[in-house]
């Protein structure tokens, strides 16, 4: 398993990453999804209540303009079996007449589309035929032998709603007009208002820039723009992108949309046709209109590049943190490992670090067809030197002692500290007796000058015992017990060295 981990620890490590940014990437795709459905929402709230409002509106207009169309027809006829009395309108008392029909204005337009009477003194004089669209509706309506009346529909001059109907003279002379302003008929009506509702959805949300209301008039292509508070109440003075979307609009009955980039906002809009049908198809398109809706997506923009902003910092914040706590683990893992492995006092391989180090020695023996020694040496009256000098100063010999045995042996061969003050020590690749004898010399030699500790000289001597692999057994613990009798067996006959049984070595 560690092997496992070591070969493979850069590729465990940059998956585990990968995942946790990937997760950290699916929170932030989700998020960004989250926005995106609220604006939507939003959007779709927006365009749901102006419609909903413009319903409302049309609905109460309808059962207005019921009463109105049953007042207007009455008085047009009237109005009729007057002309046919009396076709001498010059004589015709025009107030008492408006008194008479509950203040509706009339309206007498010869066959030139001009009014030539009114009771509303502003319009007298007005030429219909500069406005050819309408121009060509009145002439029909004129020739005709209908009466006719029009929906309502906001004043061009006043802002107001008026509600406007028609006449024909049996004669085809004069069209007589009613008109009538609808507030003072129904003053309720005058709270219900789109552009009241448009301003509020555009206060309420910010993604909302702009609702505007358009006409456009199929004879001219003519598209206008009404406005609510100031004059004139439908102006053409629009762009040509925005009126052709109006137009494509309303031609094909079918919602319209645009999208325009600038290098500090963007914006999309929404042209939505409200057809209003008619029984008279040459008019229907004068009541009818377009709602314009502009949207200013730069908030949702900055609020996604927001959450990206977090996503970024914290995906690096996760790298660096993750990164930082599997190399904390790992050294604390390598510690965890190297303590297991080692002995605590003098830093040196423990047993089992050395059995696995002799393993390999012991294969790399049999590959070159060689010998392995294991030495078995011990610290002479080191339990002396423990009660004269404290266990403190003993501590310190053993660490000295270790160093000094690292030092005399070549990079191949190993060192481990057993226990107390005894040392196993693993002499690879040993092919003649002087070749053990020259490594065996050299670790006594080590300990030759007295070592010095808090100003303290003290002189140490070793006793060793060597056993020889696959001479003297297999196992490491085997041979080991080999090497401490032959250590034994130094240390009663005072002798430097001793090699187990063979006694191919002795000093």
């Amino acid at each position: 398993m560690k092997k496992f981990f070591n070969k493979f620890k850069y590729i465990i490590i940059a998956v585990l990453l990968l995942v946790i940014i990937f997760i950290s990437y699916l929170n932030y795709h989700n998020t960004k999804e989250i926005i995106k459905d609220k604006y939507n929402d939003q959007q779709e709230f927006v365009e749901t209540n102006i419609l909903h409002t413009v319903n409302h509106v049309s609905d109460a207009y309808k059962i207005a303009e019921k009463q109105l169309n049953q007042e207007m027809k009455k008085y047009s006829l009237m109005l009729k079996a007057k002309y046919r009395r009396n076709p001498n309108i010059a004589e015709w008392n025009l107030k008492r007449l408006k008194d008479e029909f509950e203040g509706y204005n009339i309206y007498i337009i010869n066959k030139k589309l001009k009014v030539i009477r009114s009771t509303f003194k502003p319009d007298v004089g007005l030429d219909f035929s500069k406005f050819p669209g309408f121009a060509s509706l009145l002439r029909k309506r004129i020739k005709g032998d209908e009466f006719r009346v029009d929906r309502l529909d906001l004043s061009t001059k006043t802002g107001e709603l008026k509600k406007y109907s028609y006449m024909p003279t049996p004669d085809h002379k004069y069209l007589l007009e009613l008109s009538i302003d609808v507030k003072d008929k129904f003053p309720s009506l005058e709270d219900l208002s789109m552009f009241a509702n448009a301003v509020e959805l555009t206060n309420r949300y910010d993604s909302a820039e702009e609702i505007s209301f358009y006409k456009f008039n199929p004879n001219n292509k003519t598209v206008g723009k009404l406005r609510n508070t100031k004059k004139p109440y439908i102006t053409t003075d629009i762009s040509e992108e925005e009126s052709n979307l109006v137009r494509k609009a309303f031609v094909t009955k079918k919602e319209q949309s645009t999208v325009v980039k600038t290098k500090d906002n963007h914006y999309s809009s929404k042209y939505i046709p409200i057809l209003v049908p008619s029984s008279e198809e040459e008019d229907s398109w004068w009541n009818s209109f377009v709602i314009g809706i502009k949207y200013n997506n730069q908030k949702r923009i900055q609020e996604i590049r927001s959450h990206r902003t977090l996503f970024i910092i914290n995906a690096l914040i996760i790298i660096i943190v993750v990164i930082v706590f599997i190399l904390v683990m790992m050294h604390l893992l390598q510690r965890f490992e190297y303590l297991a492995y080692h002995d605590q006092l003098t830093g040196l391989p423990n047993r089992d670090s050395m059995a696995e180090k002799v393993n390999e020695l012991k294969a790399d023996a049999k590959k070159e067809n060689n010998k392995l020694a294991i030495l078995f040496l011990d610290l002479d009256d080191f339990k002396a030197i423990n009660d004269n000098y404290g266990h403190d100063i003993g501590d310190k010999l053993l660490e000295a002692a270790a160093n000094r045995l690292r030092t005399s042996l070549r990079k191949r061969d190993a060192v481990s500290r057993l226990g107390g003050d005894e040392f196993a020590i693993a002499i690879a690749d040993i092919n003649d007796k002087e070749e053990l004898d020259g490594v065996a010399t050299r670790i006594i030699s080590a300990f030759a000058e007295p070592i010095m500790i808090d100003e303290k000289q003290i002189q140490i001597s070793v006793s060793v015992g060597v056993s020889l692999y696959p001479d003297h057994g297999e196992g490491l613990e085997e041979l080991i017990k080999k090497a401490d009798y032959a250590m034994y067996k130094a240390k009663n006959e005072e002798e430097d060295l001793v090699v187990y049984q063979s006694q191919m070595i002795k000093e």
